[in-house]
């Protein structure tokens, strides 16, 4: 299944560079990286041969789409500040890492890991440029780094 990488850079560009707290989205795009880092460490594991647990595999997957669930219940509150277009793509991306998530519950496969982890570290990389940028008019967003470079090492 192949998916539009663009898709993912304007949701996770436009949503850092208009999401309203600075130190909330460094928080938001931190705890991403942490959820991909989870992800990662699980896809290593299986294609290591190892055989985690149900309850591994599903402790990794449940903080990954509770994580998503709550950008999802941001995205559908009337009075948040970003524009319908950028909710809308949220809410779309939230959808699809559910859809996922079912899938590897049902068929536990390590590859299949790789577009929520890309998906993580691309808002990550957005949330966190913004939240580094000072707050200055709308300017043209920059794509977010590639996130075969994002460190995620030193997350607790």
């Amino acid at each position: 299944m192949h998916h539009n990488n663009t898709q993912y850079s304007k949701a996770s560009t436009a949503y850092g560079s208009t999401a309203a707290v600075t130190d909330q989205r460094a928080l938001e795009g931190q705890v991403l990286l942490k959820a991909a880092q989870k992800l990662e460490d699980l896809a290593k594991r299986l294609q290591g041969g190892e055989k985690p647990s149900v309850a591994d595999i599903d402790d990794t997957l449940v903080y990954n789409r509770k994580l998503w669930q709550l950008f999802l219940d941001n995205m559908m509150n009337p009075e948040h500040a970003l524009p319908l277009e950028i909710k809308n793509n949220v809410a779309s991306l939230a959808v699809f890492v559910f859809k996922r998530t079912q899938e590897i519950l049902i068929d536990t496969q390590p590859e299949k890991f790789a577009v929520l982890i890309n998906i993580n570290r691309n808002i990550a990389a957005g949330l966190m440029k913004a939240a580094a940028a000072p707050a200055t008019p709308a300017q043209e967003p920059a794509a977010p780094p590639a996130s075969s470079g994002m460190p995620t090492d030193s997350m607790a």
